[in-house]
């Protein structure tokens, strides 16, 4: 028995887990909506989040490095940005990650003499805990550019600039 096949073992539950803490961290209604929603056309950022957490999670558990996940990453955290969150509660899903699969696994992983190996993936998954991080700073920053640029445009932005310089 090893790490990988453990977590295969448990996979859903690990799965289903993760997603029902990113899913909660919206209001109730929201949550709900989203996390029954796994058509992409009906609930596309429901489909987005589940389809984005499920190939992290499969990547996690195939051993891929972390720098091969940034795509992955960006489905999340480009949702997450443009919604009402804040830094640590945009990224905080990765952190949730780690606790669903050591609740779901300590005890085979202790069992089975897994305990490093687990360590090491609490390593990989604290990486991607910095990578997103990273991009929803990096997205947030492209936003307010965006903001000013619109702003920019603006004839309403245009006059209380004349207005402010005639006075």
């Amino acid at each position: 028995m090893n790490l990988e096949h453990l977590l295969l073992q448990n996979k859903k539950a690990i799965l289903q887990g993760w997603l029902h803490r990113i899913f909660d961290s919206y209001n109730p209604g929201t949550g709900k909506l989203l996390l029954n929603g796994g058509d992409r056309f009906a609930n596309p950022v429901g489909y987005a989040i589940s389809t984005g957490a499920e190939q992290i999670l499969d990547a996690l558990i195939r051993g891929d490095e972390p720098g091969t996940l940034h795509g992955c990453l960006e489905k999340i955290i480009r949702i997450r940005a443009v919604q009402d969150f804040t830094p640590a509660q945009a990224v905080a899903f990765m952190t949730d990650l780690k606790t669903v699969i050591r609740t779901q696994v300590t005890g085979g992983a202790t069992k089975h003499g897994l305990l490093e190996e687990l360590n090491g993936l609490d390593t990989k998954i604290d990486c991607l805990c910095t990578t997103s991080t990273e991009l929803y700073i990096s997205m947030k920053s492209q936003i307010r550019e965006l903001v000013v640029k619109e702003a920019a445009k603006s004839d309403d932005f245009k006059l209380r600039v004349i207005s402010v310089r005639k006075v």
